[in-house]
């Protein structure tokens, strides 16, 4: 989800981008605004996104997760996009500390001039002299002006307008703002709309600044162009992230120049409107275009696979019981037709069924509708994702049955994580006679998902797995009093008969916990799939 995301955030970055160039061009004056807020929406906005889509982005299990869906496995491989995710976040926190050391070093440097500048006076202002160091305001807290050697002799005309220019950043916060741009260059560097949105926000505070000191001084506009060409000529930059200088680009000074010539922006009104129309479309599109969803499931969604390495059981049998004898349809109960219905449950972090329809049918309209009434009534544990809650969509059978034409009385049809079904005790199934309904009150349950794990891996058909070709193969099982399988069949074949015999062999691998009619334990039939998939 890291990559998802940072994709994502690029994009929004693009977007506020093109806003920003086109709102810049309705203005004379005010574009440090358009660029601070084009960086701050960069940043907010997918940060805003994510949290609203599920927060931080999920752990995975270690190696190819298993969905342990009641009595399904499913063996799973990462995206090529998600798979990059621990190498994007540690490429993200290289970058950042290296930016970082970047700025602790320039700050060490400056600190290191900063001793050697001498306290004085400018046309009565306090500033500090250098030898070659500024023009400029530098410190993020307390700012002060810093002038270089050669501008005692600028002259007094020269030197009113480069007072005036570094007063202009002084009043306007632009150390600060700068600042917090560079910080944010620091905390994300690996998005490039944020690095063209600094320099342009560079840009902007200082076409802002010559303006409103040209403001001051309209009748020194030629002397302050040439003053700009002076000081980029000269250099004088000073390392730091809290500094605001008369002309710390020099190649952008051209571009300075020609803004300071041009009046006002003279754009039409259809012009305009086009623009701002532009300008609101792009970080519309932004704010609407759909976010980034976690990797648990979604409630509106269809169901998809879901990583979690603890499954959801279902906590409440004597209510599901009450609910499967309420809504069993009489007439059906009563003629002995019974019949199993798949039903895909949503399952949220809480634990709730908050969704549920109909996976395979029963073949009767009735008990698909009974089994969905039905569903509500469940209540699970939570599926945990190593240590964390997730939402998850989970397939169970519900089965009703009935013995001498009705439900048995105080006992019912149930459902558990496996297919069953109550009914009083009975001798156990031979095997030999092949599949049975056979009653019990405790299900089992698998107890070494790593040896089928590694089973399937090992069993795949190398051509179907390399061609990304799956399938899932429904299976008989003969589970003795101990939980071992004695037998396996093939009930329903996944139409590949290379995927049917792989499945046969990755049965046997299967250990159980015994199935327990009331408190002994008894030999059962139960049908489980057995999924194979490359996703």
């Amino acid at each position: 989800m890291t990559a998802a995301w940072m994709l994502w955030s690029i994009g929004a970055g693009l977007l506020f981008l093109v806003a920003g160039l086109a709102a810049e061009r309705l203005l004379n004056g005010g574009r440090r605004w358009v660029w601070a807020a084009a960086g701050a929406g960069t940043v907010l906005l997918p940060a805003v996104r994510l949290l609203s889509s599920g927060g931080r982005p999920e752990a995975l299990p270690a190696g190819p997760p298993i969905a342990l869906e009641p009595l399904a496995i499913t063996v799973s491989r990462d995206s090529a996009l998600h798979s990059l995710d621990e190498t994007l976040l540690f490429g993200w926190v290289v970058l950042s500390s290296l930016l970082m050391v970047a700025a602790l070093v320039a700050a060490a440097r400056f600190v290191r001039r900063r001793r050697s500048w001498e306290a004085g006076e400018l046309l009565r202002r306090d500033v500090l002299w250098s030898r070659r160091s500024g023009p400029a305001v530098v410190g993020l807290l307390r700012s002060s002006i810093v002038l270089p050697e050669w501008v005692r002799g600028a002259g007094e005309a020269r030197q009113e307008l480069i007072l005036t220019h570094e007063e202009e950043h002084l009043k306007a916060h632009d150390v600060q703002l700068r600042f917090l741009a560079a910080a944010l260059l620091v905390a994300f560097p690996w998005n490039p709309a944020l690095w063209f949105q600094y320099r342009r926000l560079g840009l902007a505070l200082d076409i802002d600044c010559d303006r409103r000191v040209i403001k001051r001084w309209p009748q020194r506009l030629h002397l302050y162009g040439d003053l700009l060409l002076r000081v980029g000529a000269r250099g004088g930059n000073m390392p730091g992230i809290a500094v605001a200088a008369l002309a710390e680009q020099p190649s952008l000074l051209e571009r300075r120049i020609r803004a300071l010539l041009r009046k006002a922006p003279e754009i039409r009104m259809a012009q305009a409107a086009f623009l701002v129309f532009g300008a609101i479309l792009v970080i519309g599109i932004a704010v609407m275009s759909p976010g980034i969803t976690s990797d648990g499931a979604d409630l509106s969604s269809e169901p998809a696979f879901t990583p979690f390495t603890v499954a959801p059981d279902y906590t409440n049998a004597s209510e599901v019981r009450r609910a499967l004898e309420s809504e069993y349809p009489p007439l059906l109960r009563d003629a002995g037709i019974g019949g199993t219905v798949l039903v895909w449950f949503f399952i949220d972090e809480a634990g709730t069924v908050r969704n549920s329809f109909v996976n395979e049918s029963s073949g009767s309209e009735a008990l698909d509708e009974a089994a969905l009434r039905v569903a509500p009534v469940f209540k699970f544990t939570p599926a945990l994702n190593r240590d964390r809650a997730v939402p998850v969509w989970v397939s169970l059978p519900i089965t009703f049955t009935s013995q001498g034409g009705r439900a048995a009385e105080g006992e019912g049809a149930e459902t558990e994580a496996a297919e069953a079904a109550v009914t009083e005790a009975g001798a156990g199934p031979d095997p030999s006679a092949g599949p049975v309904v056979t009653p019990y009150t405790v299900a089992p349950d698998y107890t070494n998902p790593s040896e089928i794990r590694q089973a399937m891996e090992s069993e795949y058909p190398p051509l179907f797995r390399d061609a990304g070709i799956g399938g899932t193969v429904q299976v008989w099982f003969f589970i003795d009093e101990s939980g071992e399988v004695r037998e396996a069949a093939v009930k329903e074949s996944s139409g590949s008969e290379a995927l049917d015999e792989a499945a046969l062999r990755v049965a046997p691998v299967f250990k159980f916990t015994p199935a327990m009619n009331r408190d002994r334990a008894v030999p059962v039939w139960v049908s489980l799939p057995i999924t194979f998939t490359t996703r």
